[in-house]
This record gives C-alpha cells, structure tokens and sequence, in this order.
C-alpha cells in the first residue's frame, strides 16, 4: 500500500477512537433513520396493460381507393387525450373505486384535483409499433388494478366512438356539400331552359339559315349592282348619242363590255363559294382566278378599243325618228336604274338585318356558352361529391361494424404482488454500509479541516527534514483495562443496532 494512503488509513483509525462518541452517536442515529425510512418507505404497486391498436384487417386491401379508415399518427399522445379529458376523469371519480373522493355532486375541483393525481400516476407509452402500455400506481394494488382496466375499457369504448362521430361528420358534411351541388346543377339547368325559351329564334339552324340568306343577298346585290352599271352604261350611251357624241357601234361594244362583266361577276360568286370551303391552294380556285383575270383583260382591251373608236371618228347628231327612238330607250333604261336602285337598297337594308340577327345570335350563343360551362363545373363537382358520399358511407359503415380500426386488449391488467421501486431490504442494506461511511467520512473531513501535525509524513513535508524516530505512548495496566472498556461499549453499540435491524427484518418479513 502506498504510504501516504497508508498514512491517512491510521490517522482515520486514530481520529475515529478519539472521537468514538461522535462516531458512535452518528452511527447510531444514522442506523436508526434508515430503519425508520425502510420500516415506514410506503409500498407502491403498479398495474399496466397492453392494448393493441390494429388496423391491418381483411377489408383493407378489398376497399383500397373506395374507402378510408381513421389513422392513428401518435397512438400514445391519442391515448393520453382520451385518458386524461375531463369526460374519462368524470367516469372515474364516478366509479366505486374513487366516488370516495366526492361528496355528492362531482365539482370542477374535484376534476382537476383528480386530474393532477392521475397525471402524475399515469404512464402511457408504445411499447410497440402498434401496442400502447396503459400503467397505474397506487399504494393500494386494488386500486391500482381496478383503476388501469378502467382506464384501459374508457380508453377503448372512447376511441371507438369518436371514430364512428368522425366518420359520420365526414359523410354528414359531404352530403350537405352533394345537396348544396345538387340545387346549383338544379338551378343552372333552370337558367339554360329560361334564356332558351326567351331566344327561341336564336339557335343554331336560324344562324345557319341567316348566314346561308346572307350570301344569297349578297350574290342577288352583286347581280343588281353588275345590272346598274350595265344600264348605267346603257344610259351613258343613249345619251352620247342624242347628243351626237357616240355611234351606234359604241352600244354593241357597251353591250359585249356588259356580257363580259356578268361572266366575271358569275365567276367571282363561284369563288366566292369555293373559299368557304377550300383553300388559296385548291385547283378550282386556282384555275377560276385565272379565268376571271383573262376576262378583266378582254374588258380592258373593250374599253381601251371603244374609246379609240370616239377620238378618232367624229358622230353627227341625231334627228327625226332616230331621235325620237334614243330618248324612248332613254326613258326605259331611266326607270331599269331607277328601279335597280331601288333593289339595291331594299338588299343593303335585308343584309343590314340579317348581320344584326348573326350579331344576336352569337351574343346569345355566347351566353349560352357561359350558362352551359357553369351547369358543366357543377355537374363535375357533384359527380365528384357523389363519388366521396359513396366513399364515406362505406368507411362510416366500416368504423359501426368496428371494421376499420380494431382495439383489443392484448396483455389485461392484473392485481400487482411485489410493490414497484425502493423495498425495506434496499434501505435496510443502504442502512448498513452508509451508517458506517457517513461517520468515517465526517471524521475524514474533519481531519482535513484540522491543521494538527499527527504523523510524521506531515513534518517531513513541511519542514523537509528527516524524521528520526517516533516514540509512542506507553499505556499502563489501567489504560489497557480503559480501553477494554471503551472497545466493549463500542462493539455493544454495534451489536445493538445490528439487533435491531434484525428484529426488524423479522417482523417485516413474518408480515
């Protein structure tokens, strides 16, 4: 052993005899608290039980996409909710087991009083991925016992209902939601019937028949207004000649020049026709406008021939029966341009009103577009609303057959034998070593605090000089019979305490 260990060793055995009453009255006293604690250390027992939260069963992979089941994230915080609501802390306290506690009617104090004593008893934790440990203390094991099956049995009665109540909330909801889709499609169907009742004339054949009347006005203004530049011409050249400015060739050329812009105008109304339906690029559109350009030439060479025919030739003017013969096809071909104009506006106001009835007919169809896209939103909606109806009544049927999320109670709760935590044989033993190491850590302390020179190891660090010789004390034949004396008091006061502990296990142990 080390001699400085060795030191300290003999300096405690000296300390301790020196101070023998000191020790020996902390020992005592320090021997007889633990039994006290140990013999009066109240016995706490603990009752627990399993309960398996189970949701894999036979239905789930028949109803996947059709219906869903609850999901339970946090199994023990769920547990935790219902056990320590006011509504399970209610059913306790009105249980045999803790209706002690109450007198006459449970108050809000008695709640919360119950509340906190619960809370503080109470552990609730997975033990499992899919097992929840539901555990009591109680000094009584009775208690304990009847208290966590009562926990266990709210625990899963409240699960269960509040499941089936949020599976009916859901289909309640989305009913009401279907309903409410259901008066809107109602409505939005009412709007369409009405608005197509007041525009009766608006549908699609009486824009058909308005565009097809359209064109047919259009050729039939084409064909009258080609008939007024013939007869304007015509005009035009009766008149040159009673007036000795044009021959009677000019009307044959006039006429030919007519003959040529009528097939034109045929021309161009078949054009006109082709480009409704084909493109630039079709050959019947091709091969007409090469037509028509060669007819436009003819017209040109027509014009250009007859009015090199008046610079060059000069007309005299006409009398007697030739005269009178002019302004009689004067007159006629007056009342044809009269008569021509008047069509002419008679076919600009019909196509005036044919464009305002197209212009109608696209605003009603543009309403009718709009009504149609807000009747087809909420068709799409309440198709969809019927779909999640269907769905939730199968999941809140599932949950009232208890299909959906099973509870069973996997490990029931028991009456506790052997009490939880620190036993009298903990304490009793802790009793033992401690009593002996809290004196002798005093007196150690002591020492420490206390500069005195006691060994010779302390003069040689001090000092740093040898030591010589150590001379002890010489005891006589009357100290020898003191420390006898003093020795047998102590191992008395040892045999003492030791007699003590043994009763007391004893009678701890014979119950």
């Amino acid at each position: 052993m080390n001699p400085e260990t060795l030191s300290i060793v003999r300096i405690i055995q000296k300390e301790v005899w020196i101070r023998r009453r000191l020790v020996i009255a902390i020992y005592v006293t320090t021997s007889l608290l633990f039994l006290a604690a140990a013999w009066f250390w109240p016995k706490v027992y603990t009752s627990s039980s399993s309960v398996l939260v189970d949701q894999q069963n036979i239905l789930r992979p028949l109803m996947e996409g059709t219906a869903e089941t609850t999901r339970v994230e946090s199994r023990a915080a769920m547990a935790k909710k219902i056990i320590f609501s006011q509504r399970t802390i209610r059913k306790l306290l009105e249980s045999e087991t803790w209706q002690h506690l109450v007198d006459g009617e449970i108050t809000s104090e008695d709640i919360e009083s119950m509340g906190q004593r619960l809370s503080s008893a109470t552990s609730i934790k997975n033990t499992g991925e899919n097992i929840i440990e539901i555990a009591y203390t109680n000094k009584d094991p009775i208690k304990a016992y009847q208290t966590t099956q009562l926990m266990t049995d709210i625990f899963i009665e409240d699960s269960i209902t509040t499941k089936r109540k949020e599976s009916r909330d859901a289909f309640d909801f989305i009913d009401t939601q279907a309903k409410s889709y259901q008066e809107k499609l109602k409505q939005a169907e009412s709007a369409i019937k009405e608005f197509r009742s007041k525009n009766i004339d608006a549908s699609s054949t009486a824009k058909q028949n308005a565009t097809e009347r359209l064109i047919e006005l259009k050729r039939e203004l084409e064909t009258v207004e080609l008939d007024l530049s013939t007869a304007e011409s015509s005009l035009s050249n009766y008149q040159s000649q009673l007036a000795g400015k044009a021959s009677f060739t000019d009307q044959a050329s006039i006429a030919r020049e007519n003959q040529l812009n009528e097939r034109i105008a045929a021309l161009e109304s078949r054009l006109a026709e082709l480009k409704l339906n084909y493109h630039d690029t079709y050959p019947d559109i091709i091969q007409l406008k090469g037509q028509i350009a060669d007819l436009q030439k003819q017209v040109d060479l027509e014009v250009q021939r007859r009015n090199a025919e008046q610079s060059t030739s000069s007309v005299s003017k006409p009398t007697g029966e030739t005269a009178q013969f002019i302004r009689s096809q004067i007159s006629t071909v007056e009342n044809t341009v009269a008569s021509l104009k008047a069509r002419q506006r008679q076919l600009l106001s019909l196509m005036d009103n044919e464009r305002q009835t197209l212009d109608k007919i696209s605003s009603v169809e543009a309403e009718i577009a709009e009504l149609t896209r807000d009747y087809e939103v909420n068709q799409r909606y309440y198709q969809n609303l019927l779909n999640q109806r269907e769905n939730a009544r199968i999941s809140m049927n599932i949950d009232l057959q208890n299909q959906g999320l099973t509870l069973k109670v996997q490990e029931p709760a028991s009456v506790p034998v052997t009490p939880k935590g620190l036993h009298f044989s903990h304490i009793i033993l802790a009793g033992l070593v401690l009593s002996l190491a809290i004196p002798i850590a005093i007196i150690y302390g002591l020492t420490l605090l206390d500069q005195k020179v006691r060994t010779e190891l302390t003069i040689q660090k001090v000092f740093d000089i040898p030591v010589l010789a150590n001379v002890s004390t010489l005891k006589t034949i009357k100290d020898k019979s003191l420390l006898t004396a003093k020795i047998t008091t102590m191992a008395i006061s040892l045999i003492a305490v030791w007699s003590i502990y043994a009763a007391a296990i004893y009678l701890r142990t014979q119950g």
